[in-house]
């Protein structure tokens, strides 16, 4: 797939509450764009909660992101708790797991690693053409869970809760992790606030120079964009720097 219809879900997830939240996505999904590929932020169910049982989500959930991913012919990217990991699974659009991605750098400041274990790897994904780099929320920082093999990637997506305190940070890292790998970057956020954080969304997607293709501001529902291949492949043919990389 050349050109492939890039969906970004941000919302207010209510505190732990799965069952809201699943009329919450459903209602907004009901009146947004079609899409190829839907990502929804970190932890999509319950919020960026460290009550690891709370946050696990109970096989008729599983079941339930399916069936959307079935219903709206989509893929999907959405959060979880899984084997004592935060999680980012890949769904295709007959709803079967193809991908899963466990959080490498947990957030010390905000007591994560005391709840879960991290990742051991880097991973990537296919997704009908494209080639992705999974990341979740605070891998943002660490450049070098996106440079290894960048050049054999097209797409990093990011869920995250991001907080509004840094939001300008956020902003500018999704651009670098953009421009130095030449690669489309979406930074998937949500608004609202949790019993500890006020998060602002400004979910973004950029293109392969750092262009901004969406900045999804402060509200909620879902955003189409439609990025290309070829916007990758003239981008490294003209400006070659990963080559160069040491």
């Amino acid at each position: 797939m050349e050109i492939l219809r890039l969906g970004t879900l941000q919302y207010d997830p209510i505190w732990c509450d799965v069952l809201a939240n699943q009329a919450q996505i459903e209602s907004l999904i009901q009146n947004g764009p079609d899409v190829d590929l839907l990502v929804l932020p970190e932890m999509s169910l319950t919020g960026f909660c460290m009550d690891s049982p709370r946050a696990h989500l109970e096989t008729a959930q599983d079941a339930w992101l399916a069936q959307l991913a079935r219903s709206r012919n989509m893929g999907l990217v959405y959060g979880c708790v899984e084997q004592g990991c935060n999680r980012i699974i890949l769904l295709d659009r007959d709803g079967r797991r193809t991908g899963t991605y466990d959080k490498r750098h947990l957030f010390g400041l905000g007591g994560e690693p005391s709840s879960y274990r991290p990742g051991t790897d880097f991973v990537d994904w296919t997704f009908e053409g494209w080639r992705i780099r999974p990341a979740i929320c605070y891998d943002l920082r660490f450049s070098y869970h996106f440079w290894d093999q960048a050049d054999q990637i097209d797409l990093a997506l990011v869920p995250a809760c991001w907080p509004a305190s840094r939001e300008a940070h956020w902003k500018a890292l999704l651009t670098a992790r953009a421009i130095e790998n030449q690669f489309y970057v979406a930074g998937v956020n949500r608004t609202g606030a949790d019993p500890q954080i006020q998060y602002n969304g400004s979910s973004l997607v950029l293109d392969p120079n750092g262009g901004i293709l969406l900045d999804a501001g402060s509200g909620n529902g879902v955003w189409m964009t439609e990025i290309a291949l070829e916007k990758v492949r003239h981008q490294r043919t003209r400006f070659p720097f990963l080559p160069d990389r040491l």
